[in-house]
């Protein structure tokens, strides 16, 4: 069984400040964790906590680690970062990576000043089903490790990088065709032709696109409304909208 010790340790990387420090973070629920222990991802599992009365080999139908720590359901409460805890957790390990350069052929999302985490999370799990190469986030963007966003990604932080870096430069030396989403002056994305590649760059929820970037901008996306009412889309909404376009000439994956 866990102690008093190490369940405050696993507590404290609810805050940022401590995952910064530690390198670590949280993923709680059965569906995150089993594709986890497939070995799937580049984060490693530090410590595997699950309920007691969960420990059962079936829980995961793959065996549990040998080091797998049992926990009450009082403890669970305690560690976990959800109002209803699932029941298992897990401490995994944040890599250092260098963000990779944007090739030919592949498709990305670059994110300016992004700060809710649920539209964060919600932007990852949308580049997962449209097959995004990787997400890049500017520095401002909230953090990826945020207990809110990791829950939004359903399991897509495990699958779609995400690199935080100044976008300036991203945009200026790119070798693959650069759009974005704007409210107004934009070109109706419904008429345009897409290319199969490219950086896609979706602006602040408030603010949107910052104006420094906006010069690197090769063509300016616009969705078009149908009615006088909202007065734009949520960011997470528009992206799926475009990334939609953006592969509507592709074969789709067969959902298994």
């Amino acid at each position: 069984m866990a102690g008093n010790k190490e369940i405050q340790y696993v507590r404290e990387l609810g805050q940022k400040k401590f995952r910064r420090e530690r390198q670590e973070f949280i993923i709680e629920g059965k569906k995150m964790i089993t594709e986890l222990l497939l070995g799937n991802s580049p984060f490693p599992l530090r410590e595997l906590y699950v309920q007691e009365d969960l420990f059962d080999v079936s829980f995961f139908d793959i065996p549990f680690p040998h080091t797998t720590k049992k926990v009450t359901q009082v403890q669970m409460k305690k560690m976990s970062c959800q109002s209803t805890p699932a029941g298992v957790l897990a401490v995994v390990g944040i890599p250092s990576v260098r963000a990779a350069v944007p090739t030919k052929g592949n498709l990305y999302l670059a994110l300016d000043g992004i700060q809710d985490p649920g539209n964060f999370g919600t932007l990852l799990r949308i580049a997962d089903w449209f097959n995004i190469t990787a997400i890049y986030a500017s520095p401002d963007c909230v953090e990826l490790y945020n207990p809110k966003t990791v829950q939004a990604t359903m399991g897509a932080i495990l699958r779609v990088p995400v690199y935080y870096t100044p976008l300036t430069g991203l945009l200026q030396n790119s070798c693959v065709p650069v759009t974005g989403a704007v409210l107004q002056g934009g070109k109706d994305i419904n008429t345009l032709e897409l290319p199969e590649d490219g950086i896609i760059v979706l602006g602040n929820e408030s603010q949107g696109i910052n104006k420094e970037l906006l010069e690197y901008l090769q063509t300016r996306l616009y969705i078009p409304s149908y009615r006088h009412g909202s007065e734009s889309l949520n960011v997470a909404t528009a992206a799926a909208i475009i990334c939609a376009a953006f592969r509507r000439n592709l074969p789709p994956t067969p959902r298994i």
